[in-house]
């Protein structure tokens, strides 16, 4: 009987060490101010969809700092993209619908 009382708190113990860390908030480093680096240094990236947009690539797109710009960590991954008027986009066109009477 003790044998199955010791195994349940254990299971009780190990589910709910699991359940904190599973449920523990993530850090975000966007909320951050970005940067990109221009090979000699970091300049600021602006607003991502409006100022860049970061393609698909293995490389570090944006850095962010915490210090003062006495370091920088990588934020997000991909390749950094300036782009004009990223976020001013034409509609799609859309095919007008004939109604056609017989």
């Amino acid at each position: 009987m003790k044998s199955i009382k010791w195994t349940i708190m254990c299971l009780a113990i190990i589910i709910s060490v699991c359940g904190a860390f599973a449920t523990r908030p993530k850090f975000d480093c966007t909320t951050f101010t970005q940067y990109y680096f221009t090979g000699g240094g970091y300049a600021p990236a602006g607003i991502n969809g409006v100022n860049y947009v970061c393609l698909q690539s293995s490389n570090t797109c944006t850095y962010y700092t915490t210090n003062g710009g006495i370091s920088y960590s990588p934020c997000t991954i991909g390749l950094y993209d300036a782009c004009q008027g990223c976020a001013v986009k034409q509609p799609a066109p859309t095919a007008k619908q004939s109604s056609i009477t017989h």
